[in-house]
């Protein structure tokens, strides 16, 4: 039993104005395509579906559902509301369920008052047998053959629009992907039994412990027995729910540990790179204050009193006073010449700049005599030269006098050589610190960059990464804990089970009337039916997961086939609670993240089609699917393989398309929409085609949307 749309008309909503002849949209099943361009109806469809099922209708001003009868104005036909005379808005479905005819109209009469409108909300049902049409005309009727168009379990399978595609298999609740499966495979009369036979086995254990209590009355120790099994009974009811709470625990702390760890990797990146930050930061300011103290010294080497940094350059100074001294001493000498005409060296030579001289001619002007370097006399006059300086000035004697700053500069005239060597020193060492506080901040460059690519932020995330760290921790331990817990539950329950069967060989020892046997043997059959439906419940679902894996797979790829990058291979695992994880693995069975959008969309698809293509019996679904602008962030190829692939799973479907619009072709269609149109003349693609066109332009407001039907 299924539905297929015959058609679909409007009457004056939102911009289909006109009667219902004006604007019908006739049906098949397959692909039934329209095709549109911005703002030129297809949500608008799309709200008249919504409209008939559900009540509802999307604003695309509040961009949410709201309830259909809250915007009566908004839905009209702004070109009729212009008219100011009564009219009526309204939205027509012919479909067929299980060869019936039926037809849905919902309508609101619009009556003008005064400046406002008063509206009128009207649902006709008819029903066409011998065809005749019939009305229905009791409203809890209507509703039932409403739901016949999609009934409600599926409306979140078959009522689609783009951004909510990629919610359309939930795996974030409880029972997971089990619920989808249930919904879709057509197991949910085996689902009621197993509900109602667990329900049965309790109440045919109670039962039959009133009936023992009753019949052995009078024994104190078999109503004692009897009330510790009632007890162990309760006890094991109270455990096997709360087993359920912790597998449900620990299945909400696996998916928050495998969600927490597909980036679990960046997030310890990033807090290696940021503590690398941190450390380089450190180092450069180190090494900063190390290059200030360094310039702030150079005040005390200018001063210095070894190599005083000011006297560089004054080594031609030196010389022009020792010249200037030697032609004093001459002057000074000739003139004892004369007085003393033997008299062979300068007076009081040697001095300082007379040894240095000497010291470097290696002649000594004393004696006339050589002295190579080295040498006893050569080392006799350094030694001189190097003698420690005698500060004490005699007062008022120039000669003293003179030979005191002799004696001081003689120390510095030595150092001056070095002032140079010195000064380069301090510049090699400051340009050491240039380039280590140079070479720190490219690594920490570097450590910033890899921060950013693990997808580090410039604003501080420090405690926002250290406690995805911690809820990962926690979710480890949490797992570990649940499963303890489990663990113990269930072996509880085992000694609680092997208790209850010694309380009935107990009673059974004792002596108990015949009459009694008849409830304990209903009891065990009741338990066993139980423990029966519940393996088979187990065993069909784990073959349709398994069935499941396979054909997703396989749809998927299909789904995904001619791409330039692969989509992965998904990877289905179903979890203690019943939840069942969907992932996608690459070539090494790892986790496959970053993939875009499409694939993601693709990937519920084929989940959706896999189910239903693991269906028990029919293995097609008998219902309408119908999509509004699924293809947003597809490419050509996915849309392709989309329009090849449904019509072998979904019966029929209806889908609001722009991506195959063109508004600059004389016939609105681009190059894929021109394919796919070709295919459909050629068979390829059952279904139907239309093009919405706007007759004129025109703003929301009188804005006239009309279909061109290219295949019907």
């Amino acid at each position: 039993m299924g539905t297929i749309i015959k058609s679909i008309s409007f009457q004056n909503f939102y911009n289909y104005y006109g009667n219902y002849d004006e604007n019908t949209y006739h049906f098949k099943e397959g692909i039934n395509i329209i095709n549109a361009d911005n703002n030129m109806g297809k949500s608008k469809f799309y709200n008249g579906i919504l409209w008939v099922l559900r009540n509802k209708v999307y604003d695309s001003d509040s961009r949410r559902m709201v309830n259909a009868e809250t915007s009566y104005l908004k839905m009209a036909s702004g070109k009729a509301i212009n008219q100011d005379e009564n009219f009526d808005m309204g939205v027509n479905i012919v479909f067929i369920n299980d060869g019936i005819k039926y037809s849905v109209t919902k309508k609101v009469q619009f009556k003008k008052i005064n400046e406002g409108w008063e509206f009128n909300e009207l649902v006709e049902v008819m029903q066409t047998l011998d065809n005749k049409d019939i009305p229905i005309l009791d409203n809890n009727d209507k509703k039932k053959i409403i739901l016949k168009i999609i009934p409600p379990e599926l409306m979140n399978y078959a009522l689609l629009q783009g951004e909510t595609m990629e919610q359309i298999v939930d795996l974030s609740s409880k029972n997971g992907l089990s619920s989808t499966i249930e919904a879709l495979a057509g197991i949910k009369n085996l689902i009621d039994i197993c509900e109602l036979s667990k329900d049965l086995s309790h109440r045919t254990k109670r039962f039959y412990n009133d009936k023992e209590r009753e019949i052995n009355s009078s024994n104190k120790k078999i109503t004692e027995l009897i009330q510790e099994r009632e007890n162990i009974d309760g006890r094991i009811e109270t455990t096997e729910k709360q087993i359920e709470i912790y597998k449900t625990e620990l299945s909400k702390a696996k998916e928050k540990k495998e969600v927490l760890g597909a980036n679990l990797v960046k997030t310890k990146d990033r807090e290696k790179f940021r503590g690398m930050m941190k450390s380089y930061e450190s180092e450069i300011k180190n090494l900063k204050e190390q290059k200030n103290d360094k310039e702030k010294n150079i005040t005390s080497l200018l001063f210095s009193e070894t190599c005083p940094w000011l006297l560089m350059g004054m080594k031609k100074h030196v010389l022009i006073f020792d010249k200037l001294r030697i032609d004093l001493i001459s002057e000074i000498a000739t003139m004892k010449a004369f007085k003393n005409p033997f008299s062979k060296l300068p007076l009081n030579s040697p001095d300082s700049i007379s040894l240095k001289r000497m010291i470097d001619d290696c002649f000594c002007e004393v004696c006339g005599r050589p002295a190579p370097k080295f040498s006893d006399p050569w080392k006799h006059m350094k030694k001189i030269y190097e003698r420690p300086v005698d500060k004490t000035i005699t007062k008022n004697d120039f000669s003293a006098f003179y030979s005191g700053i002799q004696s001081s500069a003689s120390s510095f005239s030595v150092s001056i050589d070095k002032i140079e060597e010195e000064i380069e020193k301090y510049r090699v060492s400051l340009d050491k610190l240039d380039d280590l506080i140079l070479v720190k901040e490219e690594e920490k460059e570097n450590a910033r960059n890899e921060f950013l690519n693990a997808g580090g932020s410039e604003i501080n995330t420090d405690n926002k990464d250290k406690q995805y760290i911690a809820d990962y921790i926690l979710a480890e331990k949490t797992i570990d804990k649940k499963e303890n817990e489990i663990k113990c539950a269930e072996v509880t329950i085992k000694n609680w089970n092997i208790r209850l069967k010694q309380i009935d060989q107990e009673i059974a020892e004792i002596g108990t009337s015949r009459e009694i046997d008849k409830y304990r043997d209903f009891r065990d059959t009741m338990v066993s039916i139980e423990h029966i439906f519940h393996k088979t419940r187990e065993k069909i679902f784990d073959e349709i997961l398994k069935s499941l894996e396979v054909n997703a797979n396989k749809k998927y790829q299909e789904l995904t086939s001619g791409n330039l990058s692969s989509g992965g291979r998904l990877n289905f695992n179903k979890q203690s609670d019943g939840t069942v994880q969907v992932s996608i693995k690459n070539i090494n069975d790892g986790e496959l993240t970053g993939l875009g959008t499409g694939f993601q969309r693709m990937k519920q698809l084929s989940i959706i089609m896999a189910i239903i293509s693991s269906k028990i019996v029919h293995k097609r679904f008998d219902f309408p699917f119908i999509s509004d602008a699924p293809f947003s962030e597809f490419g050509d190829n996915f849309i392709n393989n989309f329009f090849n692939i449904a019509p072998k799973v979904f019966t029929q479907s209806i889908i609001l398309i722009k991506e195959l619009y063109d508004p600059k072709s004389h016939v609105l269609l681009n190059d894929l929409g021109l394919k796919v149109l070709k295919k459909m003349e050629n068979g390829e693609i059952p279904g139907t085609f239309y093009v919405n066109v706007i007759e004129e332009k025109a703003d929301t407001t009188n804005l006239v949307t009309k279909n061109k039907p290219y295949i019907n």
